[in-house]
């Protein structure tokens, strides 16, 4: 990634008495009492942990596999102590795996954390070791400059005390292999008006294929930066991933050249298309990999195949168009995506320069001044034509009144903000209040590809 990280910061050993199912989180900011000869302590990771922490991961998940556990190891920023544990006799019981990430937000960039593989051996649970690992990853997050955490998991009401809110959609189509191919087919005169081949990716085009990731997400909400240490390991890690390349033309490729035609690629794993992207002048080549990939799954007996695409890919629209079934929903299989402010403050500055360029694009009166009041915590924010200004501890007239959770779908992009207040879930003490709201923080399309899920 291009981010550089603060080096991870060192928790003491810290001891977490067992509790019943019916309290709340442990606070770790105080001395504990342990249970009578059975010392409990969170800790970090360190390299020794591993070969029991993948023991622990395969008895709670039954995953990852040892292989992609060894692979996640050598992740370019990965440190053991980025791992949180708790010990008890001298036994690991829970964990949680911190992943360092740094984050594209429309024209910005900010520091994030995901949290990973959070888990207790089953003969330990309802003891409080879990809520105590997610307290002590969110001190350890904010101590290493992390501005957000991400994770996504099956059960968000565990995650809802802590400030975690719902926030960021499933988004993929379904379609039968031959109906896809049959769609492009259909659109086989436009397909042909620039005619690309298709093959297997080579490692001397890795610089391209960055380019071409960094066009499509760098003012994009939502995608991971990746620098070329990350890139390689991502697309080195999985080894049952193909990795397809449309070039331009004929491939006239030879073994000493440095420059290839290339202008887009798909990553593919099964019957799934987890990433496809292609330069902006050149839309048909993500439909090509996508025939490309329907091709591979029939040679493997697939009737069906599964395209990963942010919201409004075109991608989608020929899934549609082939009889498949689109995905834009917060809830897939049970599993959301979570997200948490974990410097409210700090990211609210963060977004200045673009609450300016939102605030002039919409045409709102300037100077425009809005307040939000979450929770007792004071905003307000100031735009002029030559920027914005945020502070806390006061709102002014026209303000919005809102939970913690509201307030992080508000900043994500991820709040419908006229049917909240509908519902009741947020006040406005003015109209003006909300018109400015609209403005300043518009629905966006949250999303990240699934090519990076399930690391650590």
């Amino acid at each position: 990634m291009s981010a550089s990280a603060p080096l991870p910061v060192s928790v003491n050993s810290l001891t977490v008495p067992t509790m019943p199912a019916s309290k709340s989180r442990i606070s770790l900011g105080k001395t504990l009492s342990t249970i009578p000869g059975v010392p409990v302590r969170v800790t970090n990771g360190n390299a020794g942990d591993h070969s029991e922490i993948q023991h622990l991961l395969s008895a709670v998940f039954q995953a990852p596999s040892r292989d992609s556990f060894l692979a996640s190891l050598e992740e370019p920023l990965y440190e053991p102590t980025d791992r949180l544990l708790v010990e008890r006799a001298g036994k690991i019981v829970s964990h949680v795996h911190l992943l360092k990430r740094e984050m594209h937000f429309e024209s910005e960039r900010f520091p994030a954390s995901v949290v990973s593989w959070l888990g207790t051996l089953p003969e330990f649970r309802s003891q409080g070791y879990a809520g105590a690992l997610m307290d002590e990853a969110e001190r350890q997050m904010l101590a290493e400059g992390a501005q957000l955490g991400f994770l996504s998991t099956k059960i968000p009401h565990f995650f809802r005390p802590g400030g975690w809110a719902v926030c960021g959609r499933h988004s993929h189509s379904t379609a039968g292999t031959r109906d896809v191919l049959a769609e492009l087919s259909r659109q086989s005169e436009r397909l042909k008006q620039r005619p690309l081949t298709i093959r297997p990716w080579r490692q001397v085009e890795l610089p391209t294929l960055m380019r071409i990731y960094h066009e499509n997400t760098a003012r994009g909400t939502g995608p991971w930066c990746r620098n070329e240490s990350y890139w390689r390991w991502l697309i080195t890690r999985n080894t049952t991933d193909q990795f397809w390349v449309a070039i331009e033309g004929p491939d006239k490729m030879e073994l000493d050249q440095t420059n290839s035609p290339i202008v887009g690629y798909a990553i593919s794993r099964d019957d799934q298309v987890l990433e496809a992207m292609a330069f902006p002048d050149h839309p048909t080549a993500e439909l090509l990999l996508l025939g490309r990939a329907c091709s591979e799954a029939i040679e493997r007996d697939s009737h069906s195949i599964t395209v990963h695409a942010r919201p409004g890919s075109e991608l989608h629209e020929i899934c549609r168009l082939a009889g498949g079934t689109n995905h834009c929903h917060e809830v897939e299989q049970g599993q959301v995506f979570m997200a948490k402010l974990l410097a409210p403050l700090r990211f609210l500055k963060g977004l200045r320069p673009l609450i300016r360029e939102r605030a002039i694009r919409a045409g709102i009166p300037l100077p425009s001044e809005l307040g939000l009041l979450v929770e007792g915590e004071k905003y307000h924010i100031k735009v002029t034509r030559r920027g914005a200004v945020v502070s806390r501890d006061k709102t002014g007239r026209s303000y919005l009144n809102m939970n913690i959770a509201e307030f992080t779908r508000l900043l994500l992009g991820h709040l419908d903000l006229d049917p909240a207040i509908a519902q009741g879930r947020i006040e406005a003490s003015t109209r003006v209040a909300v018109e400015t709201a609209a403005a300043l923080f518009p629905r966006l399309p949250l999303w990240r590809s699934p090519l990076e899920d399930g690391m650590g």
